[in-house]
């Protein structure tokens, strides 16, 4: 029996690998870190398309803005971002982050962190038959329970008050934000058209009034490898749409809030 779940918990991990492979890697920073795939798949979603499941470029399947909650009213959501409900989402934010580096590495190292040399290892994952890094890869499955454990969370403080990885499109011309839903997203990537998605923003997690368009604060996970470093946000590279700009600029003007990072150990940061 105990054989039969074991086998089971490494399948059902060997699936989330899968699923969460993308490039084997994104605009390097010099610096070690648990670098998710799906963040990769974000920066250029045309070279994901053919990934098993495409989880790792739109989220797993549910019905469109099901944080937002759908059965519940706007009503419920949070109208105001009061200090004290802010205090209280950051703390659970920074619960879920040390719970999700502590439970992978557990799962997966016995409780030992990398060193910097494995942080940049390199291997064919043989569930997704990709090269990956183990920071990619821990990184990807730190990302999936953090962002699990802060829906839960969430849920109670805020019901109908966020999001959890909407897609928007951007215009910076226009200064215009719209939605993109999963359907369209995956119709795009199947027909081979996804250059239509680069510039698309992924946020983790939007905090809302009820309306995914009118954003109170953006809240992104980074996953150091070593637990020293405080990853940085990232930044376009020169040549992209929003060259030159970090995540947290183009957040900033696009949704018109503050954007923090959360991570382990540090907690939410600017």
């Amino acid at each position: 029996m105990e054989r039969s779940r074991r086998r089971r918990r490494m399948w059902a991990w060997a699936l989330l690998l899968a699923a969460c492979a993308g490039t084997p890697e994104r605009t390097s920073t010099g610096r070690y870190e648990f670098d998710s795939a799906s963040n990769s798949c974000r920066q250029r979603p045309e070279l994901c398309a053919r990934i098993a499941g495409e989880e790792a470029v739109v989220p797993p399947v549910r019905p469109i803005q099901a944080m937002v909650s759908a059965t519940r009213t706007a009503a419920a959501a949070i109208r105001v971002l009061d200090s004290a409900t802010q205090a209280l989402i950051e703390e659970r934010l920074k619960e879920c982050a040390d719970q999700a580096r502590s439970s992978v590495l557990l799962e997966h190292r016995g409780g030992r962190a990398p060193t910097r040399s494995e942080c940049n290892e390199s291997h064919i994952d043989e569930a997704s038959n990709r090269r990956m890094t183990l920071a990619m890869q821990l990184g990807c499955l730190m990302h999936r329970v953090a962002l699990d454990c802060s829906e839960t969370a969430l849920e109670k403080i805020i019901p109908g008050g966020f999001s959890r990885e909407q897609r928007y499109r951007y215009d910076k011309s226009r200064r215009t934000l719209a939605m993109v839903s999963e359907e369209e997203a995956r119709g795009l990537l199947k027909s081979g058209c996804g250059n239509e998605l680069k510039g698309t923003l992924v946020p983790d997690l939007v905090i809302h009034n009820g309306d995914p368009l009118s954003a109170h604060a953006i809240y992104d996970f980074k996953f150091p490898c070593t637990g020293t470093n405080m990853t940085p946000w990232h930044e376009y590279p020169a040549g992209h749409v929003y060259g030159g700009m970090t995540q947290k600029m183009i957040y900033r003007e696009a949704f018109g809030a503050p954007a923090s990072r959360v991570l382990p150990r540090w907690g939410v940061l600017p």
